[in-house]
């Protein structure tokens, strides 16, 4: 089995134990679901992808919903597009940190953080220019301790 029919075949056998809990179905209310819709299954792991794809079926029309819909954003926030005036500056940023064997963004966040204290925001696109040039400068530091060109 793939890895990624192992994802999925994992998140359908989630899908169904968070939809039984949400309709609070007994034990033997559940094995009857899995029997009658999973073709004689008696666990959700003995179902294979049409027979976990009914069960979930099932219990949606007998009033399962779930949380969040496929394709839907995930809670993870976006980064922030930056000020006009501060875009050079996030741009170079962006490019120390590429040099810098292709670290995050959040790399730079952390960099906000400990210069800045509790004031820093949370992504370092919000600081102000000041700021991110001691980010920037910070980052020159790092590549000429690395040993990477700076792009001067």
């Amino acid at each position: 089995m793939s890895k990624l029919a192992r994802d999925n075949r994992n998140a359908d056998i989630t899908k169904i134990q968070i939809a039984r809990k949400q309709l609070g179905l007994s034990d033997d209310d559940y094995r009857t679901i899995l029997a009658t819709q999973g073709n004689g299954a008696t666990s959700s792991k003995d179902l294979d992808h049409d027979g976990r794809m009914r069960v979930l079926a099932h219990m949606q029309r007998i009033g399962f919903r779930p949380k969040s819909k496929p394709g839907a954003p995930s809670r993870r926030p976006k980064r922030p597009t930056p000020a006009i005036d501060a875009a050079p500056l996030v741009r170079r940023i962006r490019a120390q940190l590429i040099s810098l064997d292709r670290k995050p963004d959040e790399y730079a966040d952390g960099i906000a953080k400990q210069m800045l204290g509790d004031d820093a925001p949370q992504f370092f696109e919000w600081c102000n220019l000041r700021d991110l040039y001691k980010i920037s400068q910070a980052l020159g530091i790092e590549q000429r301790r690395k040993g990477v060109p700076d792009g001067r």
